[in-house]
């Protein structure tokens, strides 16, 4: 039944109502004044029980049917089943008096009209098809009530009927607050905020391991469970890095193991770390030294990396391969810092290639701690190869010496 709000007089919407059906003679019946049930029975007490029951099958997550009543002195011309009244009630939630109910649901039962309302609740509250240790669905009974009667729910409302609710953690109790003013994300700026702040954490998890192939079931199962409180910030983190690194111990979530599990879900490998074990091992051995590794030691490499204080630990066994194959002079340093030695020492004699033609003589070099004999062979293989450069210095040397027109004979040269 609508308001006609347009009246002038002193008389309230509803006295307004009333008397429209009067002078209209359009009374409804009297079994249209209240909401329509699925059952009535007549209790020993003389009162007529009205039972309403949302099936285990209407509601995702909902593993058994739930019962609700409401009582009445009359049955509104209704038809009453025969049986106890009793025997249901045990089971059931009781709302109170009939007469509660919203009017506009008079004639109508409300599981019918409000499932949708009921189904969207349940997608977003993951508490409400929770079903407390006494065996109480109580967070959907006062949902329900508060449905029915066009009530609102304040947390306190939920905390004082649910234990579960009451031992939520911060994280659960913040997404349980930001749900209960409302699933309207646009209408909704709590629940929009810790929607955004929760995609970024995703997002930050996956540019930092170069996760981009992850599974995007996998993706929303996370971020769901974030959003929702079950994982914490630091939980995410190391679930998501477990996941990446399934070789890595440590303590992985059985809701999220039996999520991949059932998608039959496969995990790429995590690139971004696979390429920084190899940037660090070329910073440490050099790029010839590091590509003595293969694909699988990277992949370890990389889970390594993954750990708490990986990359120190990373970096004490690349340093253990390097003082393995080069001198004293330079055990405990690297690449990248003795290299600068090397090449000025090098450079000094001809053009130095260390990544390509002269890598083997880079690494002969590693190997003598005397600059002497550095020095030697330094000549020596340039000479051999032939550099311009060497032989371009060598030209001006002896021209410096007063012998600027002789003439450098593959004997010298040592190229024929």
């Amino acid at each position: 039944m609508s308001h006609v709000p347009e009246h002038t007089d002193d008389r309230t919407n509803l006295e307004y109502d009333i008397d429209m059906i009067i002078e209209s003679e359009t009374a409804p019946a009297l079994e249209d004044t209240v909401p329509t049930p699925d059952m009535i029975r007549m209790g020993k007490d003389g009162q007529y029980y009205f039972f309403y029951t949302l099936e285990a099958d209407q509601v995702d997550g909902l593993e058994e049917d739930v019962t609700v009543y409401y009582l009445s002195e009359s049955n509104y011309k209704l038809n009453v089943d025969p049986g106890s009244a009793e025997e249901i009630a045990n089971t059931a939630i009781s709302f109170g008096s009939i007469e509660e109910v919203q009017s506009n649901l008079a004639g109508l039962n409300p599981i019918d009209v409000l499932i949708s309302s009921i189904k969207k609740e349940a997608d977003l509250n993951p508490y409400l098809v929770t079903q407390e240790d006494s065996g109480e669905f109580a967070v959907l009974g006062l949902f329900l009530e508060s449905i029915f009667e066009g009530t609102t729910l304040t947390y306190e409302d939920y905390a004082y009927v649910s234990p579960t609710i009451a031992e939520l953690n911060a994280d659960q109790l913040s997404y349980f607050r930001a749900v209960a003013l409302g699933s309207d994300r646009e209408a909704n700026a709590t629940l929009r905020r810790l929607q955004d702040r929760t995609k970024i954490e995703v997002a930050g998890l996956i540019s930092k391991y170069g996760q981009y192939d992850i599974p995007q079931d996998l993706i929303n199962k996370l971020y769901d469970m974030r959003l929702k409180g079950v994982l914490s910030k630091d939980d995410l983190s190391e679930q998501f890095r477990l996941i990446l690194f399934p070789e890595l111990p440590g303590f992985r979530n059985d809701e999220i193991q039996e999520f991949i599990k059932d998608k039959q879900l496969e995990m790429p490998e995590s690139l971004a770390f696979i390429q920084r074990a190899k940037d660090q091992a070329e910073a440490k051995l050099g790029m010839d030294l590091a590509s003595l590794f293969k694909e699988e030691d990277y992949n370890f490499f990389s889970n390594v990396l993954a750990t708490t204080n990986g990359q120190a630990l990373l970096d004490s066994k690349l340093q253990e391969v390097w003082d393995e194959n080069v001198s004293d002079k330079y055990k405990g340093r690297d690449y990248n810092t003795s290299i600068i030695g090397v090449r000025t020492m090098s450079n000094k004699y001809g053009n130095l290639d260390e990544a390509g033609r002269d890598k083997d003589l880079v690494y002969n070099l590693f190997q003598m701690d005397d600059p002497s004999e550095q020095r030697k062979a330094i000549i020596s293989h340039f000479l051999e190869v032939g550099d311009d450069g060497a032989l371009t210095k060598m030209a001006q040397g002896l021209k410096g010496q007063g012998l600027g027109q002789i003439y450098l004979s593959p004997t010298i040269t040592g190229q024929g």
